[in-house]
């Protein structure tokens, strides 16, 4: 475990580096990096790697932390690190089996996770063993190494107790802090007593050791424990009585039959006594319902959808779900143009988008869907589990915000009716990303449009004033240069 604990503590190091006191950039993609090359390596050192198809997981890992140093989505920023963790406990629970079913994967998933707590203690004590063994190379000077290994011990053990003393000290009497710093500046050259400086840095040895323990006893986990020798157990698959299968698609079918033939007629064809019909305030009734009632489709097409004794025969319950499918496209159409009719009345937003994003990736499931139904060969899991990853990739590098102040001030300049009201409240809230597009709105003839522009770019100004290494981000580059009219 020497070569666990030594890489341990370089990426919590790293992770200091990297993070403490930094907004996301460039770090992103080099933590992921470091951790993803140290723990493969040392799975692969300990004969632990079972499944190589999985490293594949680690293309979507770095393309999407790539993106913080790339792009700048307030809202990426979150559920990307989300994601990622959740990527990198799947990555090692594939790669270390040769076989596993959903609800296998789902449980060493998490026990990857919680399982560590058990195995602090043996991280403590590697951590310490790893210590004493830097002191026994020779046994001439074994009396010798003992002592100085004690007071190595001894320092490492002090010195987060020194710092505490030291920070109650200074905040106790000046003089003291003061005489303290002097020594520090002439000695040693450093200033790291200046204001909250010490707290940091006390904080941040805390939380290497923190993250140094965590992945030594996640390795523990994989290594020691039988995690790995668990086999998958075959359970028997759960399935529907066909008779009350065929029932519930018949009766769905026939209701979906009469809402795709209205949603036809009236959003589609436009026809019968509509009057002054307001389309726009219609599609606002319905998209997230209608999205929801595709997902729920797609889980009872997957339940009734078993297989077979006879492949290739086509019995009443495939017919039903191809039904089902094809009504579950229209639903998507609808929700598709429901969006559409509302964004074209009241503009972008993030939200509108990605209901954009999410009808299209269902409207793709469906493909594969059909492919099930029909008895192909095709493991439905795993391409669900590729084309949403792949999709949520793909929304990641649309570079949202600038998509959304490029839509929405290509319509309010283009309006020769000026009729079209733009929603500046909105726009403001938008990141670095969208710049460039909100610096076309520099000379609008509005003057409150132009005082909002100014107060979203003395926004943005001072959020990338100082820009660090860790913290690269191209967009954040471009972004000053272009306020700085460069």
């Amino acid at each position: 475990m020497k070569t666990a604990v030594v890489g341990s503590f370089l990426i919590a190091i790293l992770h200091s580096i990297l993070f403490y006191g930094q907004k996301l950039g460039i770090s992103v993609f080099l933590f992921c990096l470091a951790l993803g090359f140290f723990i493969l390596y040392v799975l692969k050192k300990n004969n632990k790697v079972k499944n190589k198809k999985a490293l594949f997981l680690s293309i979507p890992i770095l393309l999407i932390a790539a993106t913080y140093f790339i792009f700048n989505n307030s809202v990426f920023y979150i559920t990307n690190v989300i994601v990622l963790i959740i990527l990198f406990v799947l990555m090692i629970t594939l790669s270390v089996f040769e076989k596993t079913t959903i609800d296998f994967v789902l449980n060493r998933a998490l026990y990857l996770v919680l399982g560590p707590i058990e195995f602090l203690e043996e991280a403590v004590g590697s951590i310490v063993e790893t210590i004493s063994s830097l002191f026994k190379k020779r046994e001439i000077e074994k009396e010798n190494n003992e002592k100085i290994r004690k007071i190595v011990i001894g320092v490492l053990i002090t010195m987060p107790i020194l710092i505490v003393v030291l920070v109650l000290l200074s905040s106790a009497d000046s003089i003291f802090s003061n005489e303290l710093k002097e020594v520090l500046r002439n000695v040693f050259q450093l200033n790291i007593f200046d204001g909250e400086t010490y707290v940091n840095l006390f904080f941040r040895i805390i939380l290497i050791l923190l993250i140094a323990v965590y992945l030594i006893a996640l390795l523990y986990n994989i290594l020691e424990d039988n995690f790995c020798e668990k086999d998958t157990e075959e359970k028997a698959k759960w399935t529907i009585d066909t008779t009350i299968g065929n029932t519930i698609l018949t009766i769905l079918n026939l209701v979906y039959l009469v809402f795709c033939y209205i949603q036809i007629s009236v959003l589609f064809m436009k026809t019968g006594n509509m009057g002054e019909f307001d389309y726009a305030s219609y599609a606002r009734q319905g998209f997230f319902q209608l999205m929801a009632v595709s997902v729920i489709n797609l889980v009872i097409i997957l339940i009734t959808s078993k297989r077979n004794e006879i492949k290739k025969k086509m019995t009443y319950t495939k017919i039903m779900n191809l039904c089902l499918a094809g009504f579950t496209l229209i639903i998507l159409v609808s929700s598709f143009y429901r969006m559409y009719l509302y964004e074209q009345e009241y503009g972008y937003t993030f939200l509108r988008l990605m209901v954009y994003f999410a009808l299209i990736t269902e409207a793709i499931l469906i493909i594969p869907t059909v492919m099930y139904i029909l008895d192909f060969k095709i493991n439905l899991t795993k391409t669900y589990f590729v084309v949403i990853i792949i999709m949520y990739i793909v929304v990641n590098y649309a570079n949202i915000d600038y998509i959304i102040a490029k839509r929405n001030i290509d319509r309010y300049l283009e309006d020769t009716t000026a009729t079209y009201e733009i929603d500046m409240d909105y726009l403001g809230t938008l990141g670095v990303d969208a710049v460039w597009q909100i610096k076309r709105l520099e000379n609008a003839e509005e003057e409150e449009i132009r005082e909002q522009v100014g107060l979203y770019m003395n926004r943005i100004r001072i959020e990338i004033e100082n820009i660090t290494w860790q913290d690269l981000n191209l967009m954040r580059v471009i972004a000053k240069a272009t306020i700085a009219g460069i």
